[in-house]
C-alpha cells in the first residue's frame, strides 16, 4: 500500500510529519508520500510560496526519513484539484493500494471538491480524526472499516478513521506566532524554524 497526505503544507509541521511517521507504520505502508498542492482552491492566499514550501518539505524529510516527497500537483502549475492527482496516481501504481490520507476538517467538507463522488473509484480514504469525533460514517460512497487489512485485501473504496492519539497541531496558531516573533519550538522541526527566521 502507498499513502499519499496533501495539503498546502504552508509550513509543514509536527502536526503533519508526526502524524504521518505515525500512520506509515500504523497502516504499513511502503511509502508515504507529503503531497503539496500548488494553487489550493479551498483556502485564501498561502503565507509562503511554493518553492519556500518545498524547501521546508525537503528540510523536514531530513528529519523524518521515512516520508517521501510527491510533487505533482506543483508540476502541474495550475489550481490543486485531487481528482487529477488520484488519477495520475492509480494509473502510476496500478498493482497498489492507494490511501488518501486527509484530517476530518476535509472529510467533513469532502462535497465541496471536485468530482469528490468518484473518488471512492481512485482510493481509500484514511482520516486523522481529532478524540471524539464522530467516525461511524460512510460517505462519498465509501464503505467504512476499522480493519487495516481491508485496505491491503481491496485496492479501493474504503474510509478508515485513524483516531488514536493523533498530534492537533493549528496551522493558523502558528501563523499567528510567525506573525508575532514568537517562539515556534516544538511545532516545527529546528531545521525549518531556522529557514523561516532567515527569510
Amino acid at each position: 500500500m502507498i499513502g499519499f497526505f496533501g495539503g498546502s503544507f504552508d509550513p509543514v509541521h509536527y502536526g503533519h510529519l508526526k502524524n504521518a511517521a505515525k500512520l506509515k507504520t500504523g497502516l504499513g505502508l511502503s511509502t508515504l508520500f507529503l503531497m503539496p498542492c500548488a494553487e489550493p482552491v479551498h483556502k485564501k492566499q498561502l503565507n509562503f510560496s511554493v518553492n519556500q514550501r518545498l524547501d521546508m518539505l525537503h528540510l523536514a524529510v531530513e528529519e523524518f526519513n521515512t516520508l517521501s516527497i510527491d510533487t505533482r500537483e506543483i508540476e502541474q502549475n495550475r489550481d490543486s484539484y485531487i481528482i487529477y492527482s488520484l488519477k495520475h496516481i492509480q494509473s502510476d501504481c496500478l498493482n497498489d493500494s492507494i490511501c488518501l490520507i486527509m484530517g476530518m476538517d476535509s472529510f467533513n467538507t469532502l462535497n465541496s471538491w471536485k468530482a469528490y463522488q468518484t473518488f471512492y473509484q481512485y482510493c481509500h480514504l484514511v482520516v486523522i480524526a481529532r478524540p471524539g469525533a464522530l467516525t461511524h460514517q460512510e460517505k462519498y460512497g465509501f464503505k467504512l472499516t476499522n480493519t487495516v487489512n481491508d485496505l491491503a485485501k481491496q485496492k479501493t473504496g474504503f474510509v478508515f478513521f485513524a483516531n488514536n492519539q493523533m498530534l492537533d497541531i493549528s496551522s493558523s496558531a502558528i501563523h499567528g506566532k510567525i506573525r508575532n516573533h514568537k517562539n515556534l519550538s516544538g511545532l516545527l522541526p529546528e531545521s525549518i524554524i531556522n529557514y523561516i527566521n532567515a527569510l
